[in-house]
């Protein structure tokens, strides 16, 4: 399994609501679990919700981690 297979598994993964894309809350509560601080958690959204909408589609994830293979 590649980086990228592994890296698109989070992203279904922390989709917990299965609507194809990372709430804000969906976010907080798969990366706290794993003891990332709020602060960090709040750069990781900064960088992955490239429209500020709120929420990180798969679009934006994989251009996100598109250097990763």
């Amino acid at each position: 399994m590649s980086e990228n297979d592994v890296l698109l598994r989070l992203f279904e993964k922390l989709d917990k609501s299965g609507d194809g894309v990372i709430s804000h809350q969906e976010l907080c509560d798969g990366l706290q679990s794993s003891g990332v601080s709020p602060s960090t958690i709040e750069k990781i959204m900064e960088k992955l919700d490239a429209n500020m909408d709120g929420y990180i589609t798969l679009c934006e994830y994989k251009q996100a981690i598109q250097h990763y293979d």
